[in-house]
């Protein structure tokens, strides 16, 4: 069987090289450079979680997320030879105001019911083990540790899935002009793909592209694409770079712009991640230490700003003194795919018998990827996935309209 994805990205790439191992044809189409969206911006952070007392179906997904990752880490590495960065390093969680304190005791809560190991440490404590946090921080703050969070580098995680992929045989056609979908009877029969404006590397000709199942995995954009696939016109207000879908869109999207920091320092502060709200820093092995991240519904603009920036370097500096001006290294932003109801779409598109979802993961695309994967290609194989599918279904669309 032949599969077309359309999007590049981790969620696409993983799902490519899914259905490769288990002997399908693969073929990824991406308009742009493949990882270099949402997947590449972020910082790699898993939660912990656990499978035994998991009751709502994102926790259920996470948690076969979080057995399929190590895995996934080891056998990436004997297909490409890329370390992804995969670590068991643990998590600190901060709370400094009124509403962060609330709501971290509001998680604390939810961990103690879901049996997820964590502690409360002491100021002395964590000044014990975090003596390059701020001082102000470590004597003010509520702080409880989470030995069960992981990291991963994700643009190392990509390379090695673009590395294993064409290790696999998958077709990858990146810097593709826009699609054209011929539908007939509600069913691709095919895509046709126009050279990509100046770009030198793009493809040359056009190029049709015949397959059993298309999938789409565009994250934000794949909402646009859903629109032409399916023979929707796009309103005047997404076309300019509204913040929605418009009413009646077959798979409703809402880019969401997430600002990012990059510092280099001489050696890594500590291997912790540290989650203080909607904020977070994540140290890497080799000193590089990311701090995002802003939220923002912009439309399709992911160009940073300097007021996000400066707001982003003031939090940075105020929790970890070292990120000094000097050690910054890049700014950046990526764009996050949201849903009206803050779940994935993964399953069959209702209007089209061969076309299958898998987009909207926000923030959690990295996260979410190895069993977004492996469900799909549960799909495609007409194999009952180990997650039940049905509250990620695109049908409930109709909710929000």
């Amino acid at each position: 069987m032949k599969v077309a994805i359309i999007g590049g990205g981790v969620i696409g790439l993983s799902i490519a090289w899914e259905v490769a191992r288990r002997g399908h044809r693969a073929v990824v189409i991406e308009k742009s450079h493949f990882g270099r969206q949402a997947s590449w911006a972020g910082a790699g952070i898993l939660p912990p979680s656990n499978a035994a007392t998991a009751i709502h179906p994102l926790e259920h997904l996470e948690a076969r997320c979080d057995e399929l990752h190590p895995q996934w880490a080891r056998e990436l590495k004997l297909q490409s030879g890329i370390d992804t960065g995969f670590q068991y390093c643990g998590g600190l969680y901060l709370a400094r105001t009124v509403g962060e304190r609330a709501s971290l005791l509001g998680r604390a809560t939810e961990w103690k019911q879901r049996k997820i190991p964590f502690h409360e440490l002491t100021s002395t404590q964590l000044a014990n083990r975090f003596p390059a946090l701020d001082r102000t921080v470590l004597e003010h703050a509520m702080a409880w540790w989470a030995p069960g969070e992981t990291q991963i580098c994700n643009p190392h995680h990509l390379q090695a899935l673009i590395e294993a992929c064409r290790n696999s045989d998958v077709e990858l056609l990146e810097q593709c002009g826009e699609p054209s979908i011929e539908l007939d009877s509600g069913t691709i029969k095919k895509i046709t793909l126009a050279p990509h404006a100046g770009s030198p590397d793009s493809l040359d000709n056009t190029t049709t592209i015949h397959a059993d199942v298309f999938c789409l995995t565009a994250g934000p954009w794949s909402g646009l694409v859903a629109r032409q696939m399916l023979g929707h016109t796009a309103d005047t207000e997404h076309k300019s770079g509204g913040r929605n879908s418009g009413e009646g869109d077959p798979l409703p999207m809402v880019p969401v712009r997430g600002q990012m920091l990059l510092y280099k320092l001489a050696t890594a502060p500590f291997a912790a991640v540290i989650n203080e709200g909607t904020r977070y820093l994540v140290p890497r092995a080799d000193g590089h230490v990311l701090f995002g991240a802003t939220i923002e519904e912009v439309g399709f603009d992911d160009s940073t700003t300097e007021a996000g920036i400066a707001n982003l370097t003031q939090h940075a500096q105020t929790l970890l003194p070292a990120l000094t001006d000097d050690c910054l290294v890049k700014t950046w932003a990526g764009l996050r795919p949201g849903t009206f109801d803050g779940f994935p779409y993964i399953g069959a598109m209702p209007q089209c018998s061969n076309l299958l979802v898998a987009a909207g993961h926000f923030k959690a695309g990295l996260h979410l990827s190895p069993g977004t994967a492996e469900a799909i290609a549960d799909l495609i194989d007409q194999k009952t996935p180990a997650i039940d599918l049905r509250p990620f279904a695109p049908s409930r669309t109709k909710v929000g309209q």
